[in-house]
């Protein structure tokens, strides 16, 4: 594991780095994909405890559990590896209580740790920044909080999760254990779980402070317990797309499409040599075909349609937008929504934009102006100075469109 010491003000730092910068600061980009993402942890130490303020703190967190009705499966109670449902939760260390929020906290008092599972999709700094990554990585973020009690207390045992993760400490100490040897880069579906006790010792042991980071490829082995006081950290869950999903999702397509790939062997097979001979040459080219109709164009062009999909729309003022369409004119400033995922394609009829999982079709003389708008070189424009040949009814008929369909909104 490589540790990176950054000791320039904290505050500058955060404020002028976005996205997956923000988190990795002051390592750039380019060098934690080529040197870490995938292949090794990562722990960055950084002077400031209120690097992550802006992000959540420990009274955000009280607001937010006090504010909550705790009526779904977005906050849960872990205590030594154990995760207690919320109808058992009520019981759960709340001594009969039949408070939701009542037995969550007795929990905590008692040595829980809280998890708030994809709290960006309730706090507002956090899903900004989970929409930057998302729209940087083109790999669907989320995070989960998890607040863990003072006196050394644990929420889940030496386990390893199938995603990466980057965990922002924002509050309190957690002492981490890392194991080794790990099973490389598992799949959602693989769970190599070995027995606690023939892990062994940790191979590194260290103080997480707030500020710090520490990124994790999925299948490292962890553990983490607090220290003297309470324990608030971010768990940034990384799911890029694979290329196991592309070549699976590809060979299913071929199956559909051939009905020799949904064929069963002859009867008999395993004890008549012949049929035994003809099943194997058959297979042999089954694998020839297959090799033949998958497409890697066709795979990256699948690829590209879930990365723009890959994470929730970004939607905030959709609905003033609308209320102004009708006051609209052809100097009202509009401009692309930020950190929006997309992608243009063209035909000999139409152009498609594609965003926010769906497909927005229009006529083809009008692909420089949706291309204008879509690539957002300018911080503002109006439906006067968009390029091409429209004339005035029909530039503001596309800027309408493209508002009304949530691409763009009002400047």
């Amino acid at each position: 594991m490589e540790t990176i010491t950054h000791q320039e003000n904290g505050e500058s730092i955060a404020q002028s780095h976005t996205g997956l910068a923000r988190l990795i600061a002051p390592l750039d980009i380019a060098t934690f994909q080529n040197e870490f993402f995938e292949k090794k942890p990562l722990l960055i130490r950084r002077e400031n405890r209120e690097y992550y303020a802006d992000l959540l703190t420990l009274d955000n967190v009280d607001e937010i559990l006090s504010l909550s009705s705790l009526q779904n499966e977005d906050v849960r109670v872990a205590a030594e590896g154990s995760i207690v449902s919320l109808d058992d939760r009520l019981a759960f260390g709340a001594h009969g209580s039949t408070n939701a929020q009542e037995a969550v906290y007795a929990s905590y008092r008692d040595g829980a740790t809280i998890i708030m599972d994809g709290l960006h999709h309730r706090w507002a700094p956090l899903q900004r920044l989970v929409q930057a990554i998302g729209a940087e990585t083109n790999a669907k973020f989320q995070v989960n909080t998890y607040l863990t009690p003072g006196g050394g207390a644990q929420g889940f045992k030496p386990h390893q999760d199938n995603h990466d993760v980057f965990v922002a400490q924002a509050h309190g100490v957690k002492r981490w254990a890392l194991y080794g040897p790990r099973f490389e880069l598992p799949l959602k579906h693989m769970n190599h779980q070995i027995p606690v006790e023939q892990y062994g010792e940790p191979v590194h042991e260290f103080d997480l402070r707030p500020g710090d980071l520490l990124y994790l490829p999925r299948g490292t082995v962890h553990a983490a317990r607090s220290t003297d006081t309470a324990s608030l950290h971010l768990t940034f869950g990384a799911r890029p797309v694979l290329r196991s999903t592309l070549l699976m999702e590809a060979i299913e397509q071929v199956i559909t499409a051939d009905v020799r790939f949904r064929q069963g062997l002859p009867l008999g097979f395993v004890s008549d040599k012949e049929l035994s001979r003809q099943a194997e040459e058959d297979l042999a080219g089954l694998i020839g075909a297959l090799a033949e109709r998958l497409s890697a164009a066709g795979m990256l062009e699948s690829a590209i349609t879930q990365a723009i999909s890959i994470n929730a729309p970004e939607l905030r003022n959709h609905l003033t937008d609308l209320e102004r369409l009708d006051s609209m004119d052809l100097d009202t400033g509009v401009s692309r929504r930020s950190d929006i995922r997309w992608d243009m394609r063209k035909s000999d009829k139409s152009v498609q934009l594609h965003f926010h999982n769906k497909i927005v079709e229009l006529p083809v003389h009008v692909a420089d102006e949706v291309r204008f708008a879509a690539e957002g070189t300018e911080p503002s424009f109006t439906a006067r100075t968009l390029p091409g040949q429209l004339d005035d009814s029909g530039r503001l008929v596309l800027i309408r469109t493209l508002v009304r369909e949530g691409f763009l909104t009002f400047a």
